[in-house]
């Protein structure tokens, strides 16, 4: 089975991740065109997004992403605003997040770790790993898990 995360980026993801690419001269109408057009808000991307299927899918500003992030369609990654955890995830290089999870809070996703679909993760995630369910719990330590 190919590694979703070796696919080519196709020209829907490409032209995406030009529209939310650091700074430049596009409008904020452009990125507003984008957002309702795909259903998906974005920060502002450092680096390539890979999003398969790049509708509804939700990423807060304040979150920061790795290198080399897959993300799938209906995916939310926010931020908690109080309480336990409160503030964004910071996302490693090549995660992979299955269609409609949910990653909230303060949290850190380790490099190399996979998200299964329909989870809810709250907790930390081990570089490596694969988590599932609700609340997403290990389900699987790869090669790089420590």
């Amino acid at each position: 089975m190919t590694d979703v995360r070796c696919d080519p980026i196709g020209p829907v993801n490409r032209f995406i991740n030009w529209v939310f690419s650091g700074g430049g001269w596009k409008p904020k109408i452009l990125r507003k065109l984008v957002s309702i057009v795909f259903h998906v808000e974005l920060p502002v991307l450092k680096y390539p997004l890979r999003m398969n299927h790049p509708y509804g899918s939700i990423i807060n500003s304040n979150v920061q992403l790795g290198k080399n992030v897959t993300v799938f369609q209906g995916v939310t990654i926010g931020s908690k605003r109080n309480g336990r955890k409160a503030g964004a995830p910071v996302i490693g290089d090549d995660v992979c997040i299955f269609p409609n999870a949910v990653v909230i809070g303060q949290i850190t996703i380790g490099a190399g770790a996979t998200v299964g679909p329909g989870s809810v993760v709250v907790d930390d995630v081990p570089p490596g790993v694969t988590v599932a369910g609700n609340p997403a719990r290990q389900i699987y330590a790869g090669s790089g898990a420590k």
